[in-house]
């Protein structure tokens, strides 16, 4: 998969529900920030780091569900 494939598949959702996907983004980008924080902060514990990468997980999964991506055997190719 390319690039070019996300970004058009990502366009296409946002013109299809641009509510939705920009809500999608967000959440993503802000668990993006929280995994990288807890990675890097010498406060955090090992729970509050696998946490903050699941949710991360999680994010990306839910924006990977209302996207129109090519799959091979169900998993984005």
């Amino acid at each position: 998969m390319t690039a070019e494939t996300v970004l058009d598949a990502l366009a296409e959702a946002f013109a299809d529900e641009p509510a939705t996907v920009e809500h999608l983004l967000l959440d993503l980008a802000a668990a993006r920030s929280h995994a990288d924080h807890m990675r890097h902060s010498p406060a955090a514990t090992d729970y509050g780091r696998e946490s903050a990468a699941a949710g991360l997980d999680r994010a990306r999964e839910d924006l990977l569900d209302v996207l129109d991506l090519p799959t091979s055997n169900g998993v984005p190719a």
